[in-house]
């Protein structure tokens, strides 16, 4: 009798034992299938678990995020389903930045992705901005972040902010002072348009470049010393100047300067200086 009993109780614990075996393997099915490849520590416990190889498993979850990268093709299917397997994909290159924030592949795989795949480009700019703050030697990392949110998400003022930072690191091309200084002076910042081709001058060694870039600095300035006196005069007389005359009748400047354009100065009703030949120095132009 009790050796009927026992070999009862162990066919059911056998039986259990195969169907838990069987649940998990399907539940790790539907794990795989919804997150694309598993699930991923938070942060706090992947440093605590990683002990001194932190920059070992870092490496490990990049290689993860690029095998996936590889290994998903296009293919129809939920866009849900989508989503979920790119915000996995993200979290893996999260982790992999926290343990070493210094890496600096990650940051670039996650902006190639997230932006033109993905379409997410808040989770593209956060890791960008968390790689410039500690990469503080690196232009292009702030410079993809100013990118996306000039051309991706219209903020041509989060753009600038990031491109100025880009701007005063050590190597950033011509091209970006160029994109910084029209960027910026579409947005009537002629302050940070004037520092970006300020910087464009000096890095420029091509001679015939660097008269162009000294023109176009000149008439900045002069829009800029224009713009400083309308503030002085509406300072003064409480109220603001009607044309640049007015600034040179009340004393203000001795003198409206030439646009090496060509162009009149004029003050609209918000105060702000303009010119007729302003479209020359916008995003685009020459």
């Amino acid at each position: 009798m009790k050796s009927f009993s026992a070999a009862l109780l162990l066919a059911v614990l056998c039986y259990l034992h195969v169907h838990a075996l069987s649940r998990a393997g399907e539940a790790r099915k539907v794990l795989l299938s919804d997150a694309g490849q598993g699930l991923i520590l938070p942060s706090p416990l992947l440093k605590i678990t990683s002990l001194e190889f932190k920059g070992v498993i870092s490496d490990l979850l990049f290689i993860k995020a690029l095998v996936f990268v590889g290994s998903t093709p296009e293919r129809k299917e939920e866009k849900s389903r989508k989503i979920d397997r790119w915000q996995w994909w993200e979290r893996v290159l999260t982790a992999s930045t926290d343990l070493d924030p210094y890496f600096v592949d990650p940051y670039l795989l996650a902006n190639g992705h997230l932006t033109w795949t993905a379409g997410m480009i808040h989770e593209a700019n956060s890791l960008l901005e968390k790689g410039t703050r500690f990469r503080e030697w690196d232009w292009m990392l702030p410079f993809l972040a100013g990118f996306n949110n000039f051309f991706f998400l219209q903020d041509n003022n989060k753009a600038i902010e990031l491109l100025r930072i880009a701007s005063e690191r050590p190597g950033p091309s011509e091209q970006l002072l160029s994109l910084a200084s029209r960027l910026a002076f579409k947005e009537k910042n002629l302050e940070n348009s004037v520092l970006f081709l300020k910087a464009l001058v000096n890095k420029t060694e091509d001679r015939q470049l660097k008269k162009q870039h000294e023109k176009r600095l000149y008439a900045l300035e002069a829009r800029l010393f224009l713009q400083n006196a309308v503030s002085d005069y509406t300072r003064r007389f409480g109220r603001l100047p009607t044309s640049p005359t007015r600034l040179v009748d009340a004393g203000i400047i001795d003198r409206i300067p030439q646009d090496p354009y060509g162009g009149i100065f004029s003050i609209g009703s918000d105060g702000l200086i303009s010119c007729t030949s302003d479209q020359q120095l916008l995003p685009g132009r020459k």
